[in-house]
């Protein structure tokens, strides 16, 4: 059974939408299409915060990321605009968690900016990046559905992805910027300017991702950036042997790698994983 389930939600899209137009983390045609749409001091509350709110893979996340990026998403059960004003009522009443305390300022001020330009998204924007979202999943969604793809990523990492399925969560403006960005342990924050074989293979190598979290679970793997490159690695090695394919320019470094320790005797993920890290000097 296909364990992906591609999804076009509203309150993901309209958060990286006001990213993208205040030049926040990515800087782009979408983003210049609409930033005429708003305030351009909302716009600079935003950017003066940037490296708050923004990541790049494998060097950053921002302090505030989690907070205002990923909660409205993947833990808030309202819609984004109801999150944002709880955030400004709870820095009215004091309740600001302590580790937050010296970023409650910041938190408020985007959270302002994201109250007062929500309704104008969903009204004049939405509708449109809908229907694109629609088009290209469904675009995409069969290459998943014919391929068998879960099931054999499975059998090759050599475990099962422990939820029902793994949701990327396509959004119309990141082109240019950080992108599958795990913002829950089930859901990914995809772009939609790839091809949708592009796409597939994208979103694969996402989903081996997920599954080298168990299958790596007792190694430092996801813990620290130093090793960020040979998971990187992994993971094409493993889409490799499912798919024929690899995505990133330079993975035949470490699919060849992998594979060679394959061959000398280091059947598992983690096995291989500790040999990649014992022989890079990492």
């Amino acid at each position: 059974m296909n364990k992906i389930r591609m999804i076009a939600d509203r309150e993901a899209n309209y958060i990286y939408h006001m990213l993208s137009v205040a030049r926040c983390g990515y800087d782009n045609d979408y983003g210049a299409r609409y930033r005429g749409d708003y305030p351009q001091e909302d716009l600079a509350q935003l950017k003066k915060h940037e490296r708050l709110i923004t990541c790049a893979g494998g060097s950053h996340w921002g302090e505030l990321y989690t907070l205002m990026i990923c909660w409205p998403i993947a833990e808030w059960t309202g819609d984004a605009k109801s999150f944002y004003q709880e955030i400004i009522d709870q820095a009215d009443r004091g309740e600001v968690p302590e580790h937050y305390l010296a970023l409650a300022p910041a938190a408020r001020g985007i959270a302002e900016v994201m109250v007062r330009n929500y309704d104008h998204y969903v009204r004049e924007i939405w509708p449109e990046d809908r229907k694109l979202l629609e088009d290209y999943i469904a675009r995409v969604m069969p290459l998943f559905e014919r391929d068998g793809f879960t099931e054999r990523a499975e059998a090759a990492v050599g475990c099962r992805l422990p939820v029902e399925a793994f949701c990327p969560t396509m959004v119309t403006s990141i082109q240019g910027g950080a992108n599958a960005i795990d913002i829950s342990d089930t859901q990914d924050i995809f772009g939609i300017s790839r091809s949708p074989e592009d796409s597939f293979l994208f979103i694969g190598h996402e989903f081996i991702i997920y599954l080298l979290k168990q299958a790596l679970r007792e190694e430092d793997a996801f813990k620290r950036f130093e090793t960020w490159e040979p998971t990187e690695g992994l993971a094409e090695y493993y889409l490799k042997e499912v798919t024929g394919k690899t995505l990133f320019a330079g993975a035949g470094k470490w699919t060849d790698l992998y594979a060679r320790y394959a061959r000398e005797g280091h059947p598992s993920a983690a096995a291989l994983y500790r040999e990649a890290l014992a022989r890079n000097g990492l």
